[in-house]
């Protein structure tokens, strides 16, 4: 096992990890009325975290946010062979106090523990804090992603018990996660810490691994674009609050992805470049992900080995027939080039996700003649309870949408089959299922 010592990343106020551990669901419902003066009030000379960030097969991160500046450790053991690694990080106002540590080497499909500590003093219960790192890509194995998009952070928090409740592999925020409508570092920084305080998101996160990209409410402000002038400090505040393995070009956008056994997952940044430069694909007309993003998308998909690819964006990959510019159809020189690519390059397995609307739908697009297969669309939102039924609109692919509350969308993959499977659900906080779809892979 190899180790980096943390980026430093983070500023001011924050939730409580504590009630994050000894809380348990049946003290949600009375957590989640709270308004969020309380919640805030709360969050303030508390530690945020430990949230884990990326895993992969080799590779783990985790973050966590402390209340003051110092030299924190990190120290990861497998509960196998009990070998334990360590690595050091220092909490810095500049990032406010964010830290992260990156674990590499680590043994494919094995179970660690970790610990923090501070000057050999723990500063979080292990009890939660576990890591189960990903199967080798080739090896057959089953994997269950969930996600969602609009969510609360001051009511509902028994989604999040609910979401855990299905036995996930990974989390995935698709945006609007949380709500920020805001240019200000200090106020992005503290929607964040409030966010990832959640007490039943906060368990999640002790052991599994959480991804983000962001939609327009963490990006500003309703349906902004890459022109925003304060992007950089929003960024800023999302790498210090997130811990992935990538964010972008490292100094542009937050794009990123990541391989958990039969599943590749294409987190796409629709905002931070879009209405900045002509489209690499027409340019006559403006771009949704920048020159840069567009090469790592079409590099990525083409040398992806996994069963299945998920495409996630807040966005939604049709038209939302509102004034607002926010969706695919307007970008549709991007999308359409976008199938042309899978097609051309015969990559197979690919689902589209989308959020952002407040409906929940599905949608098959049929494209055999053009890409060698049906096209699906899965779209969840929203994680709290305001749905805008206008938005449920009449498509010809339409197979359901429902403008419900509090939905989540779980993903489970399998490739211990004669053919590799996808089944997605379409779940509420109380368990209900809603729909499913089951896809299986041609031979």
């Amino acid at each position: 096992m190899r180790s980096k010592n943390s980026k430093n990343a983070g500023a001011g106020k924050e939730l409580t990890r504590r009630e994050a551990l000894v809380v348990g669901a049946a003290a949600t419902p009375l957590l989640a009325t709270r308004p969020r003066q309380a919640v805030a009030a709360e969050s303030e000379g508390n530690p945020v975290g430990p949230i884990l960030g990326h895993v992969d097969h080799e590779t783990a991160i985790i973050w966590y946010r402390p209340i003051s500046d110092g030299e924190f450790v990190a120290t990861l053991t497998n509960t196998q062979s009990k070998a334990s690694v360590s690595a050091k990080a220092n909490a810095l106002p500049e990032n406010d106090h964010c830290i992260t540590w990156q674990f590499d080497g680590l043994e494919a499909d094995a179970e660690y523990t970790y610990s923090i500590t501070q000057k050999g003093q723990a500063v979080a219960r292990a009890k939660h804090q576990r890591i189960h790192t990903a199967p080798q890509p080739k090896h057959p194995s089953r994997t269950v992603l969930a996600m969602g998009s609009c969510a609360s952070s001051t009511d509902f928090f028994d989604v999040w018990t609910q979401i855990a409740a299905n036995d996930i592999d990974g989390l995935m925020l698709l945006g609007d996660t949380p709500y920020i409508d805001n240019k200000t570092l200090s106020v992005n920084r503290l929607r964040h810490r409030e966010f990832l305080s959640i007490p039943t998101l906060a368990m999640i996160g002790a052991s599994t691994p959480i991804w983000g990209t962001w939609d327009d409410h963490d990006f500003g402000g309703n349906d902004t674009d890459g022109t925003i002038a304060a992007k950089h400090l929003i960024r800023q505040a999302f790498t210090e609050y997130r811990a992935q393995k990538q964010f972008g070009d490292g100094e542009h956008g937050v794009y990123t992805k990541f391989r958990r056994g039969p599943v590749e997952v294409f987190m796409i940044d629709p905002r931070y470049f879009s209405q900045t430069e002509p489209s690499p694909v027409d340019p006559d007309k403006p771009t949704c992900l920048g020159k840069q993003q567009w090469q790592w998308l079409c590099e990525g998909l083409k040398s992806s080995t996994a069963p299945f690819k998920l495409l996630a964006t807040g966005m939604i990959w049709d038209d939302k027939r509102t004034s607002e510019k926010d969706d695919w159809q307007t970008y549709a020189h991007e999308r359409e080039a976008i199938f042309d690519f899978i097609g051309e390059h015969r990559i197979g397995g690919v689902v589209l996700i989308g959020g952002d609307i407040h409906v929940s739908r599905h949608l098959k697009y049929p494209m055999k003649d053009r890409i060698g297969y049906d096209l699906h669309q899965f779209i969840i939102s929203p994680l709290h309870d305001r749905v805008i039924p206008s938005l449920n609109v009449e498509h010809p692919d339409l197979l359901w949408g429902e403008p419900l509350k509090n939905m989540f969308l779980t993903v489970a993959v399998d490739a211990t089959g004669d053919r590799p499977t996808l089944e997605a659900k379409w779940i509420d906080r109380l368990g209900k299922l809603h729909h499913s779809v089951r896809i299986e892979l041609d031979s």
